[in-house]
């Protein structure tokens, strides 16, 4: 089972994985961690890269670049899952995150010059090219999508920007940007794969044991379960 985490920065994806791994393995089932999407966009060569390169990258290459990313990384799962041989492969950022990501960097990151010759005038080409790849997968690996919720604005802000001041600074650019990919998050509708909601701040022993229960009973329901 491919296992996406999705919601915003600092909703808490990196902390329900890490809890979430180790109940599974402590339920009996094998657990695999996909690689980190930075490790498919081409313009990183370390993760340290994405903030330099955020800042003098105009927002609409960004947005082509980490919905291509996401692409080659739901690529990765379609060739390569079946091969772990684990039960479970839990997905930090799934499409939703990304798309999300995308269009919220589109918005306010560093406008194009206005010339019409220029690449990247939409993303859509490659949104529909991302969710043509899930369909792939999910024809062949069940696959689930948990995502971490916020308040509606402005009240997502007030939870994440003191989680995120804990570990870095936070110019006014990144917080514009938070402000607009917790708006998509809210809004945009991805009815592509099964959905577990789970509200980001109910804690996160009440979050991992709710999607630990989840996933388990769809492990069971598997037929070679």
């Amino acid at each position: 089972m491919i296992v996406f985490i999705d919601g915003p920065d600092g909703s808490g994806k990196s902390t329900l994985i890490a809890h979430l791994a180790p109940a599974l393995v402590a339920h009996g089932r094998t657990v695999a961690h996909a690689p980190p999407l930075w490790t498919y966009l081409n313009e990183l060569s370390a993760p340290e890269d994405f903030a330099p390169w955020v800042r003098t990258t105009t927002g609409s290459q960004i947005a082509h670049a980490l919905l291509e990313a996401k692409t080659r990384r739901i690529q990765w799962l379609i060739t390569t899952a079946a091969r772990l041989a684990q039960d479970v492969v839990l997905v930090d950022r799934g499409p939703k995150t990304v798309i999300c990501s995308a269009l919220a960097h589109h918005k306010t990151g560093i406008p194009l010059p206005n010339d019409p010759q220029l690449p990247y005038p939409s993303t859509d080409q490659n949104r529909a090219q991302l969710e043509q790849h899930v369909h792939r997968l999910a024809a062949f690996e069940a696959c689930t999508s948990i995502e971490l919720r916020l308040p509606e604005q402005p009240g997502g802000l007030d939870v994440i920007l003191p989680r995120l001041s804990q570990r870095e600074e936070l110019p006014p650019s990144y917080v514009g940007y938070l402000d607009a990919l917790i708006a998509e998050m809210a809004t945009f509708s991805w009815a592509v794969l099964p959905l577990l909601p789970l509200d980001a701040t109910a804690g996160v022993a009440v979050n991992a044991e709710a999607s630990l229960t989840s996933v388990l009973g769809g492990l069971a329901a598997l037929p070679d379960a």
